[in-house]
């Protein structure tokens, strides 16, 4: 009878040694779940206090450049401290985040895919509004935004560092250099989860398809050149195309059409003809970028280096509580949005 108790008891705390601690407890190797629940933690206590606090206190409004400004940089700030802490906590080492350099021709070929990334994106975005008008869904309004227009020098460059330059730097040096580095080394993973964190980041359902089409194209160049520059290059031919083909495909402003029966018939056929150009042009630019990265594995085989092998992390480990933390608070940051 004691022989039985003395098993029960034996059983009991190697569960709890086993499999209770170690889910309880954070792990010993940089994972996806101490990395969501440290950046959307953060973030949601920043969204917390941003909408909380009263707008009549501020010298600024909340939708200023300046108050866009503020918030933008706020929330960059969260996600490059915790890249600090983890990288430093776990010593990671650089080439796992940042990647090797492709090449001149990896980077060009980089900025090549933000012209498909741009006719897919802003097509879809498009199609999205008109079908949100069609099904008379509300249109909800966005969470960080600025309603202002600057033509002064200094409000160009302040929309220019703030809106684009930091974003790009920040946002792909965390999900396509800190994520991309901890989550396991399968092609699909690595292409899909930055993709999807980095556009639930954003909180905006109606730029939601648009912003996950970026990821994804961003995403695509990291794994292919291995290099986090590149997809900061794909984002920056994206801005640039933008701006040379806004006049033949404009981005359709929500606020301008109240319902289908209003919508430009023209902006929806260049969309439809937008997109599918654009999913040409992108298969063609791949078969190129997976040429780049056949050429850098026979390198690491005839060189033995080091610098192209993932980061080897036990699926389990990512699966502690602080990946359902962070996935309650980034569940927060959309349901308080």
């Amino acid at each position: 009878m004691k022989d039985s108790k003395s098993s029960g008891n034996l059983t009991f705390m190697s569960v709890l040694q086993d499999y209770v601690l170690p889910f309880l407890c954070p792990s010993k190797y940089p994972n996806l779940g101490i990395v969501m629940a440290g950046a959307f933690g953060l973030t949601f206590l920043l969204q917390m206090i941003w909408t909380g606090y009263p707008d009549e206190k501020l010298f600024y409004s909340k939708t200023s450049l300046i108050g866009y400004s503020l918030i933008t940089l706020c929330r960059l700030l969260c996600l490059l401290l915790v890249y600090v802490l983890v990288t430093e906590h776990y010593k990671i080492q650089d080439h796992h985040t940042w990647g090797r350099n492709p090449g001149l021709g990896g980077f060009f070929m980089a900025f090549l895919v933000g012209v498909p990334a741009m006719l897919i994106s802003v097509g879809v975005h498009n199609l999205f509004i008109y079908l949100e008008l069609k099904l008379e869904n509300p249109i909800p309004p966005q969470l960080y935004y600025y309603v202002t227009s600057e033509e002064s020098v200094w409000g160009i460059l302040l929309l220019l560092i703030m809106a684009v330059i930091f974003p790009i730097l920040v946002e792909e040096l965390f999900f396509r250099g800190l994520v991309y580095a901890v989550i396991p080394d399968k092609w699909w993973l690595r292409i899909t989860i930055p993709a999807l964190l980095s556009t639930l980041f954003a909180v905006n359902r109606l730029e939601f398809p648009s912003l996950l089409v970026i990821g994804l194209c961003c995403s695509i160049v990291r794994y292919y050149t291995d290099n986090t520059l590149a997809s900061c290059m794909t984002r920056i031919g994206y801005f640039c195309i933008r701006i040379l083909l806004g006049q033949i495909l404009s981005l359709q402003d929500p606020d301008l059409v109240q319902n289908a029966i209003d919508y430009n018939k023209t902006t929806l056929y260049s969309s439809i003809i937008g997109v599918s150009l654009g999913i040409v042009m992108m298969l063609v630019l791949i078969r190129q970028l997976r040429t780049i990265r056949y050429l850098q594995k026979n390198e690491d085989i005839r060189c033995g280096s080091e610098d192209g092998k993932p980061l080897s992390i036990p699926l389990r480990e990512h699966f502690h509580a602080d990946f359902i933390i962070g996935a309650a608070f980034l569940a927060l940051c959309w349901i308080m949005s």
